[in-house]
C-alpha cells in the first residue's frame, strides 16, 4: 500500500531550488519553481500518472521510466508492486532519486533502479519491458520518431508506451516559460525566440531544450508503428480498429477530442501488437 512519505527532507529542499533555479534561470519564475517542486519533486504528477498506468499493467511489470527526474513515478510504482526502473540524464536528479529510495524502500538496490543515462542512447534490450514511460521528455528529444522506435523495441509484444507531454498546435501557455502560446511560434522558431526575448526571457532553454511536439504527430507516428492508441484518461480506444468501431461511434466526439490538434497536451497509451 503506498504510504503518504515527505518527498524530500527539509535540508534537501535548498539544493533542489538552487538546482531548478539555475537549470531554469530566464524561464522559470520562481512561483514555477514552487509548483514544479510539488508536481515533480513531490507525488502530485506521480500518483496521477500511476493511476492512469497501474491498472492497466500486470503485478510486478518490468517498467522503464525514460527521463525519470527526480524519481517519483518510479517510486510510487515500486510501492504499487510494479518492478519500476528510472534513467535521467542529470547526475543531480538520480542522486537524489537513489537518496530517497533508500530512505524509503532500504531493500531496494537503488544503484540498479535509478542511473544516469540518455534516453535517445538507450540499447534496446530485446523486448524486456511490459511497458515504457514519457513523461513530458518527448518535447525535449530532437527525434520523435527515432526515440519511438528505440521504446518499440524496448517493448515485449503487447507492451505499452505511456506518454504525455505539451501539444504545441494548442493555444495555451508553453509549458516552461508559461507565457502565451500559439501554433505560429511553434511553427517559427525565430519569430518563438525573439517573441521571449520580447518578454524578456531567455530564449536559449528554448533553442536547445524544447522541440515542439504535436498531438497529431505523436499519434501518426505509433500508429505508423502499429500500436492501437487510447486516451490516457479516460482509457477510452482512439485508433480506428474494427474492433473497436462500435466503442468509438458512441463515443465519436470525445475521441475526436483527443485525436484533435488543440487538445491541450498529448496524452495517449499505446500497446504494441502482439507477436
Amino acid at each position: 500500500m503506498i504510504q503518504p512519505q515527505t518527498s524530500f527532507l527539509p535540508e534537501e529542499e535548498n539544493a533542489i531550488v538552487d538546482y531548478l533555479t539555475t537549470l531554469y534561470r530566464g524561464v522559470f519564475t520562481p512561483e514555477a519553481i514552487r509548483t514544479h517542486l510539488a508536481s515533480h519533486v513531490g507525488y502530485d504528477f506521480a500518483d496521477y500518472a500511476l493511476a492512469v498506468t497501474a491498472p492497466h499493467l500486470p503485478q510486478q511489470a518490468k517498467v522503464l521510466d525514460l527521463g525519470c527526474g527526480f524519481g517519483s513515478y518510479v517510486i510510487r510504482a515500486r510501492e504499487s508492486g510494479l518492478d519500476a526502473v528510472g534513467v535521467e540524464l542529470s547526475a543531480f536528479e538520480i542522486e537524489f532519486a537513489k537518496r530517497r529510495l533508500q530512505r524509503l524502500r532500504p531493500a531496494d538496490n537503488a544503484d540498479e533502479i535509478f542511473k544516469v543515462a540518455d534516453a535517445t542512447r538507450i540499447e534496446p534490450a530485446g523486448g524486456a519491458f511490459d511497458a515504457v514511460t514519457l513523461w513530458n521528455v518527448l518535447e525535449h528529444i530532437e527525434d520523435a520518431a527515432a526515440i519511438l522506435r528505440s521504446v518499440d523495441r524496448l517493448l515485449k509484444p503487447g507492451g505499452q508506451v505511456f506518454i504525455v507531454c505539451p501539444n504545441y498546435e494548442a493555444t495555451r501557455d508553453e509549458a516552461h516559460y508559461h507565457v502565451p502560446w500559439n501554433a505560429d511560434l511553434s511553427r517559427d522558431r525565430g519569430k518563438a525566440v525573439n517573441y521571449l526575448r520580447s518578454l524578456g526571457r531567455d530564449p536559449a532553454f528554448f533553442e536547445t531544450s524544447i522541440y515542439c511536439r504535436t498531438n497529431r504527430e505523436v499519434i501518426g507516428i505509433l500508429e505508423k508503428l502499429g500500436y492501437t492508441l487510447f486516451e490516457l484518461s479516460p482509457r477510452r480506444p482512439i485508433s480506428y480498429r474494427p474492433r473497436h468501431l462500435v466503442s468509438i461511434l458512441r463515443q465519436w466526439k470525445a475521441v475526436q477530442n483527443a485525436r484533435s490538434d488543440f487538445k491541450h497536451s498529448v496524452e495517449v497509451a499505446a500497446v504494441k501488437a502482439c507477436a
